[in-house]
């Protein structure tokens, strides 16, 4: 008895603490995978886009480590593979694409503040400086997405906050704890 408790003490631990290192790819719920890439030779990154609503979506992109993608290229493979649909046109004040809006599936966002940011883990976003088609893409990148104003905080000419967030679709610790338990009871019958 005494050895089955400790079991559960050690997954309860371990279950509360798996959001304080980061997220891996595979900890994240992937709706599909774009790109092209095989073998040893070949980079991955998530694009991750909230819509709010408790609607996010994390989306993976592959390429071969021989070219170099940015955001953008990503967005449109993910676009070009599936349900995800992006629009987007090209702004001369920026030399670049401006994403104006997404679709997958019942969400939607168009017209609205669209920003972007990065992460080296799926949980720490920091606001992207540059455009989705200025941004190189390095093995193991991390974009995101989110719909949200961003409003002066002062005092500062540059102090602004983001009203909205990038959360990463993974499952809740709350439902690997049950699973965990499950085991634990079935385990126990025996």
């Amino acid at each position: 008895m005494k050895s089955e408790i400790s079991f559960l003490g050690i997954v309860v631990l371990l279950v509360s603490v798996t959001g304080f290192g980061g997220y891996s790819f595979e900890d994240v719920v992937i709706e599909y995978w774009a790109g092209a890439g095989a073998g040893p030779q070949t980079n991955e990154a998530i694009v991750v886009i909230d819509f709010d609503d408790n609607a996010s979506y994390a989306f993976g992109y592959r390429w071969d480590t021989l070219e170099t993608k940015t955001s953008y290229d990503a967005l449109f493979a993910i676009d070009a593979a599936g349900d995800f649909a992006m629009e987007s046109h090209w702004d001369d004040g920026v030399e670049g694409y401006y994403i104006d809006g997404f679709d997958y599936l019942a969400a939607s966002k168009r017209g609205l503040s669209t920003s972007f940011f990065n992460s080296t883990d799926g949980q720490t976003w920091s606001a992207s400086w540059v455009g989705a088609s200025d941004n190189d893409l390095i093995n193991g990148a991390w974009d995101g997405w989110a719909f949200g104003d961003w409003v002066w905080v002062g005092p500062g000419d540059w102090d602004y906050a983001f009203t909205g967030s990038v959360t990463a679709p993974v499952p809740e610790p709350a439902s690997m704890l049950l699973l965990a338990f499950g085991g634990f009871l079935f385990r126990r019958k025996k």
